[in-house]
């Protein structure tokens, strides 16, 4: 039996999972109100309409764009997320 690669599968999961985690303390709700404002930062950093990224429209994506969107997504979101708990005060 052949085993398949999913090397690629692997990692853009890793990528997916670290971000549900750095935004795990939030809500669902505001986790995707988050991962929505995140989507809309890189359409306007890469000039792209929503339905261009490939976890809105996956079978349309080659998966080196996978790879490049996601690694970009997550960056975005941890920029988001040093941005926000710079916001938060400690009482």
């Amino acid at each position: 039996m052949k085993k398949k690669n999913t090397g690629f599968l692997d990692f853009n999961n890793e990528a997916h999972s670290k971000l549900i985690r750095l935004l795990g303390e939030n809500t669902p709700k505001e986790r995707s109100d988050l991962l929505n404002e995140i989507d809309i930062i890189l359409c306007g950093i890469l000039d792209l309409e929503l339905d261009e990224l490939p976890w809105i429209n996956p079978n349309k994506h080659t998966e080196k764009w996978q790879n490049i969107t996601n690694n970009l997504r997550l960056i975005v979101g941890k920029l988001e997320y040093e941005s926000k708990q710079n916001i938060k005060t400690i009482h």
